[in-house]
């Protein structure tokens, strides 16, 4: 193909929603999505807020979690507000550039969530099989580093391939936002060396988290085997029940997207909302977990919002 006699693709056009295009729809799912995007900021913020100004959150698990609640921000942020936008005020194209850092951030804001996950299996293990050693053993700051590090610089790795591709059109995308692997199949050079890049980058990250989940519930659950008191398996249950269900919500909630997507039953409209759904569940459900199965968060936001909303409220 001769790339000269076609004029480069300078934007993106961003179907969206194709089933539903008429104004109440898109009425409708606007408000739906403006509505998450502001429960994903009010439930991440107060506990970012709770984790920071309470000196007794003031532990590596804390900061774990306040960690997934910016990944969750950072989610959010990169997909909702362009969205609506498109929804609301037809404002459907996106730049080239604007495009690939889309995919990027969502790419890597995702998979900092999946590495911070990773991390809390490893504090767990710690907390339960080596209680005596766990402020000493615990390099919150080495593990936060790489869980930012190693997806930031992998995704920036795609980017760059990227950059180097040419989109001669068409330019419409079949997506509410722009991510890697959609992208470059609208290429009209060569891909073959961001596909497989693409695809070694996201299986060697599946590979690293998953090996980590199953090692450290592995070693939490004989530990736990060995413990012969009730007391002790309650105290277990307390202390990893709330990374269990998070991670549990977060593995279900990718596998029934993967499925969804292979059935030929769903239409493309169905598929775009369930993974919609998928993106936006664990950052709402996440600060709502820890907040309901902590104790010392919980007892922390009701210290909060006692000080800061109910009381000047009363007064």
């Amino acid at each position: 193909m001769n790339n000269g006699t076609f004029k480069p693709v300078s934007e993106f056009i961003l179907l969206g929603f194709p089933g539903y295009q008429d104004k109440q729809s898109k009425t409708i799912l606007s408000s739906f999505f403006l509505f998450v995007y502001i429960v994903i900021l009010i439930e991440n913020i107060l506990i970012l807020l709770v984790i920071l100004l309470e000196e007794k959150l003031h532990k590596p698990m804390y900061y774990f979690v306040s960690n997934l609640a910016i990944s969750g921000i950072f989610i959010g942020t990169v997909i909702i507000p362009k969205m609506v936008a498109n929804l609301m005020f037809n404002l459907n194209t996106i730049s080239f550039q604007g495009c690939l850092m889309q995919a990027v951030m969502y790419s890597a804001s995702f998979q900092v969530q999946m590495y911070v996950l990773s991390a809390m299996c490893y504090d767990r293990v710690v907390a339960v099989c080596s209680p005596l050693h766990y402020a000493t053993v615990i390099t919150m700051l080495k593990l936060l580093v790489l869980c930012w590090l190693l997806p930031s610089l992998s995704y920036l790795l795609l980017l760059c391939f990227a950059l180097r591709l040419s989109f001669c059109g068409p330019h419409i995308l079949q997506s509410c936002h722009c991510y890697h692997s959609i992208l470059i199949k609208l290429s009209c050079t060569d891909n073959t060396i961001n596909n497989i890049t693409g695809l070694t980058v996201a299986l060697t990250h599946i590979a690293v988290c998953s090996i980590v989940f199953v090692i450290s519930y592995a070693k939490i659950l004989i530990s736990v085997l060995k413990i012969k008191s009730p007391g002790g398996h309650r105290k277990a249950l307390q202390t990893c029940g709330a990374h269990l269900c998070v991670l549990s919500t977060t593995l279900l909630a990718s596998a029934f997207v993967y499925i969804c997507n292979r059935m030929p039953s769903f239409s493309d409209d169905a598929r775009l909302i369930v993974t919609m759904v998928q993106n936006f569940l664990c950052p709402i459900m996440n600060p709502i977990v820890y907040a309901l199965m902590t104790t010392e968060i919980k007892e922390s936001v009701k210290r909060f919002l006692r000080k800061n909303l109910i009381r000047p409220m009363l007064s």
